[in-house]
Parts: structure tokens; sequence; C-alpha cells
């Protein structure tokens, strides 16, 4: 091999590797960030059918979201919130009624980590509003 084609051949093999490698690279972060997004797409649903669900009147109305919620908690939450939720629902099938507080609060507080969001150590407040023709069961 000449001089000339060493100096053709070793950049070109440099700058193959350095693609391959920005490539790599690329591909592995763009990966890493759609799981994320869609981990927090799913636990952000789930916040919104569990906040829903937490002091409904009438649980059965959105007994399907509750469900999907904790089976995707299960898929999707840290193992604290995986464990919080099987004690909800352990203690809803049993007892028939189950708190929601600490699970939410844990939910919340890992969504806005995930999401950069300052952390916020105050308690959850829910707002029920009746509608029109509608009484509040206790």
């Amino acid at each position: 091999m000449t001089f000339t084609m060493l100096q053709i051949i070793v950049p070109a093999l440099v700058a193959l590797i350095v693609v391959s490698l920005s490539h790599f690279f690329t591909s592995h972060r763009d990966q890493v960030n759609r799981r994320r997004e869609q981990r927090i797409e799913y636990l952000v649903t789930v916040f919104r059918a569990l906040s829903k669900a937490n002091n409904h009147p009438r649980l059965y109305e959105v007994a399907d979201d509750v469900e999907q919620a904790v089976a995707d908690i299960q898929l999707f939450g840290t193992p604290e919130q995986v464990r919080l939720v099987q004690e909800f629902a352990t203690a809803l099938g049993t007892k028939h009624e189950a708190e929601l507080n600490p699970l939410l609060i844990s939910l919340r507080d890992d969504l806005r980590s995930d999401l950069g969001a300052q952390s916020i150590p105050q308690r959850l407040i829910w707002l029920r509003i009746a509608r029109k023709n509608e009484t509040r069961e206790s």
C-alpha cells in the first residue's frame, strides 16, 4: 500500500466509525426519550383516572378507568407505586374502601421529577362540584 492510499483509507475509516457511533448514540438517546415519554403519558393518564375516582360518589361509574390504572401502574410504576396500588386494590377488594392519596402523591412527585418540575411537598386537595340534579353520597 502506498502512502497516498493510506491518506485516503484512514480518514474514510475514521469518518465511517464516527458516523456509526453517532448513529448508535442518537438512536439510543431517541429510544430512551420515547420510553420516558410513553411512561409519562401512561402515568398522567393513570393520575387523572385515579384522581377522578378519588372520593367519587359512584365508583362504579369510573370502575373501568380504575382497573386500567391499576394495571398500568403495575406495568409502568416504580416499585413503591406498585406496592401502593396493590395495597389499594387489596383494600378495595376486601373492605370496599381504600385510600388513594399516598399513591396519587407518589405519582405526582414522580411525574413532576420526570418533567423537571419543582417538587411540591403539600398534600393534595380535591375539588368536586355536584351537578345540578346530583346529590352527594357520604
